[in-house]
């Protein structure tokens, strides 16, 4: 039995803007952006759970593997 290799890969950046003249916002101002390197798909967010959420429909992320983990 041969095992088949496959690789999905993804570029997480996270962004700061800072507003003109340092005036003060709050911290939701840090957001994320997520592409799927493959199709060039992107996505922002603000919250890690819409980052997994886009994962999740290229990568089974809750399959465990053959050691249990």
């Amino acid at each position: 039995m041969s095992l088949e290799t496959k690789v999905v890969s993804f570029v997480l950046r996270f962004v700061f803007e800072e507003p003109p003249g340092g005036a003060a916002r709050p911290i939701a101002d840090w957001h994320g952006v997520i592409r799927h390197v493959q199709s060039d798909a992107e996505r922002s967010f603000t919250r890690w759970a819409d980052a997994v959420a886009f994962i999740e429909q290229y990568v089974s992320v809750h399959q465990g593997n053959s050691n249990g983990h």
